[in-house]
């Protein structure tokens, strides 16, 4: 005769399927397979959650009306003309909280983070925050792609997936007229290995590899990155 799990063994199951995603979450490093048990482990934990107080009827009709909630919100269209400067201050003030977080190559979280590690995730964190205060569905869409699609420093000066466009081209950050550029645009090594983001006033900040961590400089500087050959881009979504 077949029985089901014992409530035990069932919040026991639920349990480790949280703590493996709370460790998936929180390990700095990822990669498409873990992005992939992230999202897998997400429905288990939730879906989970749902079968195991089904029998509780208020607990029930509370997560079924959360979950109807929040598909319908992520169904919604892009509101337009809601992509505006708060935005880009709310990319500034991202980055900015990642400030003496360690670097670790690959990194993207505030565990460790790296140079693309960190351009990519300031914008996740805006546009996922800005998206839900505006209850602008399209910009909540737009962060969960970018953290799905991962791309390197090279891709987002090269314009991957049309995430970025070209501004102009620079000897160095040390040569560059700042005057011609926004709070929010990146400057990419022409060799690709490196990126940084412009924070207005001159500033910079960067995942650097020689300080260990994330940095905000001043240009013009006597750091190495500062006189290398640039490439200077702009996020679609900050145009």
């Amino acid at each position: 005769m077949n029985r089901s799990p014992s409530p035990h063994l069932r919040w026991l199951l639920w349990f480790t399927a949280l703590g493996f995603l709370v460790a998936l979450l929180i390990y700095p490093i990822s990669y498409g397979v873990t992005r992939a048990a992230v999202v897998a482990l997400a429905f288990v934990v939730w879906f989970g959650l749902l079968a195991i107080v089904w029998c509780r009827w208020k607990l029930r009709y509370l997560l079924l009306g959360m979950t109807v909630l929040a598909a319908g919100f992520l169904a919604l269209p892009t509101r337009s003309g809601s992509t505006d400067l708060r935005l880009r201050e709310a990319y500034l003030s991202a980055l900015l909280r990642y400030n003496g977080v360690r670097y670790i190559w690959g990194g993207e979280n505030r565990r460790g983070i790296d140079c693309s590690g960190l351009i990519r995730q300031g914008l996740i964190d805006a546009m996922f925050v800005s998206g839900i205060r505006t209850f602008n569905a399209g910009l909540v869409r737009e962060a969960m792609g970018l953290w799905w699609n991962d791309c390197s420093a090279r891709a987002l000066g090269e314009q991957h997936r049309g995430l970025t466009v070209p501004i102009s081209e620079t000897p160095s950050v040390n040569a560059l007229d700042h005057s011609t550029i926004l709070p929010g645009d990146l400057a990419v090594t022409k060799s690709g290995i490196h990126i940084m983001a412009y924070l207005g006033e001159n500033r910079w900040i960067e995942a650097d590899p020689e300080a260990g961590e994330v940095i905000v400089l001043t240009a013009p500087s006597t750091h190495g990155w500062f006189d290398s050959p640039m490439k200077i881009v702009r996020w679609s979504v900050l145009r």
